[in-house]
């Protein structure tokens, strides 16, 4: 990650207050190219508030945020603005529409139409496909059936198809395999490195699976107390290590 070029995402010091409540004090990490880091920390310990402000659904109430070096304008924040930026966040429960089938799902808001008027279901179907192949996901086949139908691995194969089928840098996983069983885990993480190594995209993972976290990620970010606390490199701590840096702070 340490060369010449600045970082893809450089956050620092940001905080944000609701009310009388300070959720995130001071924030701050960096993320490379191809890198993948994990922000961990106790409930309420802030690490929602900090991506959430990354993705642009808050703007903080201070700090700074940069984009290969560009400082974003706060003062222009939103999650419209942060995805032409290039990040996409997939949430812990997809935003998907369930009755709807995976190319309706993966062109939310991105319809694209024939004469102006009808959805081009032929170039969602191909589109759709290509993604998946992207990703190896061989096992959605019928594309036509409701994504309701689908398992939650696959279901979350679509979910990461669509942050990465518009060209993002950036994609933002919050508790990605949560309701998932040990095989469907092992895809999506399958998929992670996937994307990373093929496409050069970026993940920040928010998890409470240490083991995964320690699988995964090149860095940990540990949030405690609204603060970015501690930082460690993949190998450096231990299971037990880092929750003593969740719960305690040291």
């Amino acid at each position: 990650m340490r060369n010449s070029d600045p970082p893809l995402l450089e956050v620092k010091n940001v905080s944000k207050s609701f009310g009388g409540v300070q959720a995130l004090r001071s924030g701050s990490f960096e993320l490379g190219r191809r890198e993948v880091i994990a922000v961990v920390g106790a409930n309420g310990a802030g690490k929602s508030t900090l991506i959430k402000i990354v993705a642009g659904v808050y703007p903080p109430d201070s700090g700074e945020i940069r984009i290969k070096g560009r400082p974003v304008d706060l003062h222009d924040h939103s999650v419209s603005r942060m995805r032409e930026r290039g990040i996409e966040v997939v949430y812990q429960d997809l935003a998907l529409v369930p009755n709807m089938s995976a190319p309706y799902n993966l062109f939310l808001g991105r319809m694209p139409r024939k004469w102006g008027i009808f959805a081009d279901k032929r170039l969602m179907r191909d589109k759709t496909r290509e993604v998946l192949d992207q990703l190896n996901v061989r096992t959605v086949q019928d594309l036509s059936r409701p994504i309701s139908d689908l398992s939650g691995g696959q279901q979350q194969s679509i979910a990461i198809g669509r942050a990465i089928a518009w060209g993002k840098e950036i994609v933002i996983l919050d508790e990605p395999t949560a309701a998932l069983g040990p095989n469907e885990t092992g895809e999506v993480e399958r998929m992670v490195e996937e994307v990373r190594n093929k496409h050069g995209t970026s993940f920040i993972m928010i998890s409470h699976n240490l083991e995964q976290v320690q699988r995964l990620a090149d860095r940990i970010i540990v949030i405690h107390h609204g603060i970015t606390s501690q930082e460690f490199k993949r190998g450096k701590a231990t299971a037990d290590r880092l929750v003593k840096a969740i719960t305690v702070g040291i």
